[in-house]
């Protein structure tokens, strides 16, 4: 791809600009290319997966969200097994081209079988979409923490994430233009061409990045834990349990996902009926995902680390439900499609712009074993658990007969309790930073 000697003017000048070392340009753009392909094959299957929602109407998602929770926990002891007995690069590879053998399958089926109006099959995809999200992801990050060090992370990592934005913001782009013209089967097969090219990166910074992280062995995608299976699930709970601080961080990510899956259960409705075709409902998905991260891309760039700078992370944080009460109110009111794009518009950018590095902040003064067992127990297991909540208070509500004024309020209610733990939280996180040794400033706070 590139020679240690030889780099162009421009190039170099780039180098400069963002303090890359030579040594480490080749991993970087391995790992740039690794997670934009990624991200734009899943938001090429998000705008499907989302379609999928509104063909199996309301009142089967909770039954959905249910079932993605259980097939978690189920991969949950096979891929800590293979993930501690596998080399990294056959770890990665392996995983990766059996997710292309399950997408080659659903695209099979989908030619065969009505499309996505088989409602079996559909769910299937829906459950598999939503697992596979949260898996690639954190299998990259796995092997971008092995390779990266602090020091490299905090120069390099903002990068990274402008990749995983902009390769959100390709597959949604693409989608949207293409939905109405090729079939659900060809945008799968166009995703697993994508998670080939994946696979591809995925080894390549394997290898070069081996320099960087001076071994001579094979490392493997996560830390090791001592019995394997579930234990480091185990270990996480156990760590939670025992700190009130991790506690505030669980309280706020059921906070987000139960409002996220509230709001989610209301597009499927309005979406429902705006639109006839799944195919103009996928171009639909696309074009609101591409909006968004179009968005966070410019935040991003221009104002979240400035507003971090200067608001600190308590008010960060407590944006997004503050937003988020005037969302629900507003969706309240007038259920109409335009409230609903412009309310998630604006609340999905503020989370991946502003929230999602608050919270990620909030890890930086915990020990490293929270770090690894808790931080994992609570991305995962507590998200999806608000996904169950979520669901299953929305099927509640809506067996009153009257569902709009209590779902707002409770909406509403609920973001409330959300900003106000979001300001302890941010004051907490405070104190914590404070009772730390004293440590040269990041990048982040100058």
């Amino acid at each position: 791809m590139m020679t240690e000697h030889s780099t162009s003017p421009v190039l170099g000048r780039f180098q400069r600009l963002v303090s890359i070392k030579q040594e480490e340009l080749a991993p970087l753009c391995w790992g740039w290319l690794y997670i934009f392909s990624l991200l734009c094959a899943y938001y090429i299957l998000r705008p499907i997966r989302d379609t999928v929602s509104t063909l199996t109407g309301a009142h089967s998602l909770p039954w959905l969200f249910t079932a993605v929770l259980i097939t978690m926990l189920l991969l949950q002891w096979p891929y800590n097994k293979l993930s501690q007995r596998l080399p990294r690069e056959r770890f990665i590879s392996y995983s990766y081209q059996a997710c292309a053998v399950i997408l080659c399958a659903f695209a099979l089926g989908f030619s065969r079988h009505g499309g996505l109006h088989d409602l079996f099959l559909g769910r299937a995809f829906f459950i598999w979409v939503s697992v596979f999200n949260l898996f690639a992801v954190s299998v990259f990050w796995a092997l971008i923490v092995d390779i990266f060090d602090s020091e490299r992370g905090k120069r390099l990592f903002g990068l990274l994430a402008a990749a995983a934005t902009l390769g959100a913001i390709g597959g949604s782009g693409l989608t949207s233009l293409v939905a109405d013209h090729l079939s659900t089967p060809m945008l799968l097969l166009i995703a697993v061409g994508l998670i080939q090219v994946s696979v591809f990166s995925a080894r390549r910074l394997s290898r070069c990045g081996r320099r960087l992280s001076h071994t001579t062995k094979e490392e493997q995608p996560h830390p090791p834990a001592s019995g394997g299976g579930l234990a480091p699930l185990l270990i996480g709970i156990r760590q939670t349990l025992a700190s009130p601080y991790l506690l505030g961080i669980c309280g706020y990510i059921l906070f987000y996902s139960v409002t996220s899956t509230l709001l989610y259960f209301q597009q499927a409705t309005i979406v429902q009926h705006a639109f006839t075709q799944p195919a103009q409902r996928t171009a639909f998905f696309a074009n609101v995902d591409l909006a968004i991260n179009v968005l966070t891309l410019i935040c991003q760039l221009t104002a979240s680390g400035k507003i971090l700078a200067r608001w600190g992370v308590a008010l960060s944080l407590a944006l997004l439900p503050l937003v988020s009460i005037v969302g629900f109110g507003w969706l309240g009111v007038a259920p109409s499609l335009s409230v609903l794009v412009g309310f998630t518009i604006v609340r999905r950018a503020i989370n991946f712009a502003l929230a999602r590095p608050s919270r990620e902040i909030l890890f930086t003064v915990v020990p490293t074993s929270e770090k690894y067992h808790a931080k994992v127990f609570i991305d995962t297991l507590v998200y999806r658990m608000g996904d169950q909540v979520g669901a299953w208070s929305y099927q509640v509500v809506g067996l009153l007969g009257v569902a709009a004024l209590p779902l707002t309020l409770l909406s509403i209610t609920l973001a409330a309790g959300w900003a106000g733990l979001s300001l302890a939280l941010g004051r907490a996180q405070l104190r914590k930073a404070q009772q730390l040794p004293q440590e040269p400033p990041s990048s982040l706070q100058k």
